[in-house]
């Protein structure tokens, strides 16, 4: 079987389907492949690390949300074209995958989650591990000492989300910004917000402060969090992804592959990892539908 051909031919059936809003013959898929679809279905899965049905769901929502942003269709209207038999339905899914309600989308300035369609010649394993995410940049910088201060909660990357949201909806922003003239971030980008996750308990959970780097100084507002963070040696990444699962999914292996490859290696004795949405590379082309990018930062040391 010739993979890359066989997987392009899949897709670009399966990518017709769901435009003229046909339903997906896993007979017609088994004869593209010239494999048991059962078995085609085993082997899509390892590969994209998503299955047939849930591929088609995903790009469903994705072009229903375009037609709703760009278009004068209805909702119900969407709902039938793209294959969900109810309203109903379709709005709770609608709300699952972009995060919300169709109506909503209707909005000029509605973000929406786009999943594209799959390249399998763009597609990249590390360790087995399908990559959906791409490295963009990667640069040394010396930083000072300071520290991180904002709002502090033990969690899991399960729970991070929560976090998150609550820095956005208390009063966490308008307490930092009584400390402006505080900030320590030349070497950092405006954004929107830094996450940083240290003291790690076991591989999921960790310590988790959203807030801004300040000079060791400044006098921590009660019910804000303090880290200390020594001066020394930080990478910066830049990952780009279709959207913010691909990146957090692939991150990880994608820095210490590019941290290694440079003849570093993370700094594992002042270990932290700092995740920051700039309003050029993160916001802005969120605000589009388009990729975008997350910022990393973490201690490294030279490999001696």
């Amino acid at each position: 079987m010739n993979s890359s051909k066989t997987f392009d031919d899949v897709i670009q059936y399966l990518e017709k389907s769901i435009i003229d809003g046909s339903e997906i013959d896993y007979n017609e898929i088994s004869k593209i492949a010239l494999s048991p679809a059962a078995l085609f279905q085993r082997i899509f899965i390892f590969v994209s690390g998503i299955s047939i049905a849930d591929y088609v769901r995903k790009r469903r929502l994705t072009l229903a949300g375009y037609d709703l942003k760009n278009s004068d269709i209805t909702v119900l209207d969407a709902a039938i074209k793209y294959g969900f038999h109810s309203h109903s339905a379709f709005s709770r899914a609608f709300k699952e995958h972009h995060g919300i309600t169709p109506s909503e989308a209707k909005s000029e300035t509605a973000k929406l989650n786009n999943y594209f369609p799959i390249n399998y010649l763009e597609m990249r394993f590390i360790g087995g591990k399908r990559i959906m995410a791409d490295m963009k940049k990667i640069i040394y910088k010396e930083t000072k000492e300071r520290l991180m201060v904002g709002l502090g909660r033990e969690t899991s990357f399960f729970e991070a989300g929560n976090v998150w949201r609550e820095f956005f909806e208390g009063d966490t922003i308008g307490k930092l910004g009584f400390l402006s003239d505080s900030t320590c971030c030349e070497d950092i980008d405006p954004n929107a917000g830094i996450g940083m996750m240290y003291d790690f308990k076991d591989m999921n959970n960790f310590e988790f402060i959203i807030g801004d780097f300040l000079k060791t100084d400044t006098e921590i507002p009660e019910g804000l969090t303090a880290k200390h963070v020594p001066a020394g040696l930080t990478a910066h990444i830049q990952i780009e992804g279709s959207n913010v699962a691909e990146i957090l999914d692939s991150a990880y292996l994608l820095i210490t592959e590019a941290i290694e490859k440079t003849g570093k290696q993370i700094d594992h004795d002042h270990f932290y990892w700092c995740e920051v949405y700039t309003n050029e590379r993160y916001c802005e082309p969120l605000s589009r539908g388009e990729k975008v990018i997350i910022d990393y930062i973490l201690p490294v040391v030279d490999n001696n």
